[in-house]
């Protein structure tokens, strides 16, 4: 691989090809609308390019992060547009609130309680085209306004999810040799007069190779490979940076705390995960539901607005409030003392190892689910005809293959175990580090893995076994 970073054309062929499949997919999604909520459920299934975006390209990226780190980044064509932006654009310092992380979150906020759940993007083509316009003008806008990747470091609404997924990948950007970088010379990685060369640039994130010591910011990009090895060449042991094996979980296993902006991130997050995973079943659905529903009723919500951000509220903050809070009352109730600051920031790791488990569950549900509709896919990729089929009843879907159901029970029980497990493990290890007179009092810090790990466990073999 660090070959291959050193090599003019990656990954920068790769990175036209997923900003061909963009625009193709734009245009594929922009053939099919429909305001019928119950046509756009079969409808996202057969149009090609909402099928690919929502059953596939999504799950893909989830599962790459958590196994490689943001590898996505490498290849986005997001920042290849934004990073093209820059170079002909004003260039500014971006401001603080940018750099404070809250415009990723609110962003990532923005389109699941308002773009989801309230227009359903994720179901009808043409708004998820839009949405897709939209997220690429944003790019390009923030681009011409600011220096290097300001879009990919600050504005990007998954970079929160990739960085902290990324935690626990077993691969990671940094380099072989610390005391290389402290005698550098040129320090072409981070120098300004190598900022917007089209290869070989310094960080676009502003990130020093050597102080790199977790995958939560690093775009992968490879550029600091090559500046590296483009200037000054011949010196022994260039280029230093370079993308190698780390422990598994390391990153989280360090206990690195999340900022303030990357907590309630994960904290809507933790309550996503339910909701998608929760929902597969009908009878843990129903209950999900329950409380959303009896609300709606009693302030008679019924347009799709007011019931997706009353949903959303109740779903992504209230219900995963309290996986958060119990815990820690609990453990104050003890009579163990941790401001509910640090409890935040540092106890909030243990949700990423279960969120991602979850994850992992619902993108294998997910694209596994799909296959059937793949059979109608190429004759019909704007997908309305074959919907109405069937809808109609006149075209037959497949019966799932025979081992998707057994074959995703024991990978989810496994995943869940080890998820849990871990979540466990740093627990300890911050009860240990940051918990004074722990004890028996600390005992109820253990109700996070126990609350939220155990919720997905019992759900998962009450609905597989």
């Amino acid at each position: 691989m660090n070959r291959l970073f050193r090599m003019t054309w990656f990954p920068l062929v790769f990175q036209l090809l997923t900003l061909g499949a963009l625009v193709l997919l734009i245009a594929g999604g922009l053939t099919a609308d429909t305001g019928d909520m119950a046509f756009a459920r079969v409808l996202r299934n057969t149009n090609a390019a909402n099928l690919i975006v929502w059953s596939y390209w999504w799950p893909l990226i989830i599962l790459s992060a958590i196994f490689l780190g943001r590898v996505w980044c490498t290849v986005c064509p997001i920042e290849l547009v934004t990073s093209l932006a820059s170079k002909i654009g004003l260039r500014r310092k971006p401001p603080a609130f940018l750099r404070s992380g809250w415009v990723v979150t609110g962003f990532y906020i923005l389109i699941l309680f308002v773009g989801i759940h309230s227009l359903a993007i994720h179901r009808v083509p043409f708004r998820m085209a839009l949405y897709m316009i939209g997220l690429f003008g944003t790019a390009v806008a923030v681009g011409l306004l600011f220096a290097r990747n300001t879009f990919c470091a600050h504005v990007c609404p998954i970079g929160h999810l990739l960085g902290l997924y990324a935690r626990l990948a077993p691969m990671g950007w940094g380099v072989r040799d610390k005391s290389l970088c402290s005698h550098c010379v040129d320090r072409s990685c981070t120098s300004d007069k190598t900022a917007y060369k089209f290869q070989g640039r310094s960080c676009g994130v502003f990130l020093r190779p050597a102080d790199i010591e977790d995958n939560t910011e690093c775009l992968v990009c490879g550029q600091c490979l090559k500046a590296c090895d483009r200037n000054n060449p011949g010196i022994d042991a260039r280029p230093n940076p370079g993308w190698f094996p780390r422990r598994w979980f390391r990153d989280l296993l360090d206990l690195k705390p999340m900022t303030a902006a990357q907590a309630a991130f994960c904290l809507v997050v933790s309550g996503f995960v339910v909701y998608e995973v929760f929902t597969e079943w009908s009878v843990t659905k129903d209950l999900l539901l329950w409380t959303p529903t009896k609300l709606e009723q009693a302030l008679g919500a019924s347009g799709a607005w007011s019931r997706g951000i009353l949903q959303s509220i109740i779903l992504f903050a209230a219900l995963p409030a309290i996986f958060w809070l119990l815990p820690f009352v609990a453990f104050r109730l003890a009579g163990g003392r941790l401001p509910p600051g640090d409890y935040l920031l540092r106890f909030g790791i243990a949700f990423i190892p279960i969120m991602a488990a979850a994850h992992v569950v619902k993108a294998l549900l997910k694209t596994t689910s799909r296959i059937p509709y793949w059979e109608y896919v190429v004759a019909d990729p704007v997908g309305v005809k074959t919907a109405h089929g069937i809808l109609d009843a006149t075209l037959p879907l497949t019966a799932l293959p025979a081992w998707r159901d057994p074959a995703i029970t024991v990978v989810a029980i496994a995943l869940m175990g080890v998820a849990i497990a871990l979540s466990l493990f740093v627990v300890r290890k911050l009860i240990a580090a940051h918990v004074r007179k722990s004890g028996w009092r600390a005992a109820p810090l253990y109700l996070i893995p126990g609350l939220y790990g155990g919720a997905f466990a019992v759900m998962i073999i009450a609905w597989r076994l």
